[in-house]
């Protein structure tokens, strides 16, 4: 090999592990910003990196504790990878055991304590129709009534998870879906969406405000109750 040869080989690997570096940036730099268009939702949000740059968003509203995060899910079998986002409120709610409700569980939701929850409900029927319902304590779980009208987000397609326990709440939501050309001859997860909308959030943030305060008020008036009898 000649001494030019040996200099291009060694430019064009310099080139490449520059690009490289280049391009990882970027992506984390995408990553980065996926909950940039939410910031105006909560009052005093953080913003926390995990190694792989994707963000969590963390803050208040109306003075409940919320935090928001990202999931990248590619263990289920012959489904592309989904982008998940988790919004949880962050704080007690007044109900005596988990309610975890499911959207087409398919028993890889790494993501959920779902398949951890042992006793299996039947679903009302107002209910979303595909819901599965589980707990790890029937009886200590108000009626279904007081759930009725918060469950009802469920219908939307992106929805996936409702989980109410006494330690807070939770919505899981798709917010995207990868590229099945890009995964299929690359077995890359590219998404098209890298800014979660700032409105869907905000959403999502009032549903989960919205069901502990009902929940709330669903325990004062059985308290009023139990004092009146």
């Amino acid at each position: 090999m000649t001494v030019l040869a040996v200099i291009t080989a060694v430019v064009g690997l310099a080139y490449l592990a520059y690009r490289h570096r280049e391009d990882q940036k970027a992506v984390r730099a995408r990553r980065a910003a996926f909950f940039n268009d939410c910031w105006t939702v909560l009052d005093d949000p953080k913003l926390a990196l995990d190694v792989f740059g994707y963000p969590s968003i963390a803050g208040t509203y109306e003075g409940e504790p919320i935090r928001a995060d990202v999931v990248v899910d590619c263990l289920g079998l012959r489904k592309l990878p989904s982008l998940w986002v988790r919004v949880t409120l962050e704080a007690p709610v007044a109900i005596g055991a988990v309610l975890d409700v499911m959207m087409r569980p398919s028993g890889a939701e790494f993501f959920s304590p779902f398949n951890d929850l042992h006793e299996r409900l039947d679903t009302p029927a107002d209910w979303p129709e595909r819901a599965i319902v589980h707990t790890d304590d029937p009886k200590r779980l108000p009626d279904p009534e007081v759930f009725t009208p918060h469950v009802a987000i469920l219908e939307e397609k992106p929805a996936k998870e409702l989980i109410v326990s006494p330690k807070g709440a939770r919505i899981v939501w798709q917010a995207d879906e990868a590229q099945r050309s890009d995964y299929l001859l690359l077995r890359q997860a590219r998404f098209d969406v890298v800014r979660f909308d700032a409105e869907e959030f905000r959403k999502l943030v009032v549903k989960l405000v919205g069901i502990r305060r009902a929940l709330a008020e669903n325990a004062n008036r059985e308290l009023g109750h139990e004092a009146a009898a």
